[in-house]
C-alpha cells in the first residue's frame, strides 16, 4: 500500500456530522467529500469538497482530518484544501450509503418511524 493509501484509509472513516444527525452514518469518503490527498516529503495536501455553501462543518472536517494525520510518523504538516466551486451533488454518495439513506427515508414519514415489517 502506497503512503497516500495508507493516509487516505485514516481519514476515509471520518463521520460526516449531517448524516450522524439522520441516524445513517456515512464517512466523508462514501460521501464523495474527499477529491484527492497528496504525500510531499511529510507534507500532506487533502483537498475536499462540502455539500452546500451553507455547510458549517469545514472546521470540523479540519480538526480530524489533521489530528489522524499528525498521528502518522511521516507527516510533518497538513493542509486541508476546501474547492470552492461546490460541485458536489447527491451523485457523489457511494451506491451503497445511498441505498442506506433511501433505506432510512423510507422508513420515516413526517418524522415519525413507520413500523418494520414482522420478519418471516
Amino acid at each position: 500500500m502506497t503512503i497516500e493509501g495508507e493516509l487516505l484509509g485514516r481519514i476515509g472513516s471520518i463521520p460526516d456530522p449531517c448524516s450522524l444527525a439522520t441516524g445513517v452514518p456515512v464517512s466523508i469518503q462514501e460521501m464523495g467529500l474527499i477529491q484527492g490527498l497528496e504525500y510531499a516529503g511529510g507534507q500532506v495536501t487533502v483537498r475536499m469538497q462540502i455539500t452546500s455553501p451553507m455547510c458549517m462543518m469545514a472546521a470540523y472536517f479540519m480538526r480530524e482530518i489533521e489530528q489522524r494525520l499528525a498521528s502518522h510518523a511521516d507527516v510533518q504538516s497538513v493542509q486541508v484544501v476546501f474547492d470552492t466551486a461546490l460541485n458536489w451533488t447527491p451523485e457523489d454518495i457511494a451506491p451503497e450509503a445511498r441505498q442506506r439513506l433511501l433505506e432510512r427515508r423510507i422508513q420515516t414519514i413526517g418524522g415519525r418511524m413507520l413500523p418494520r415489517p414482522a420478519a418471516r
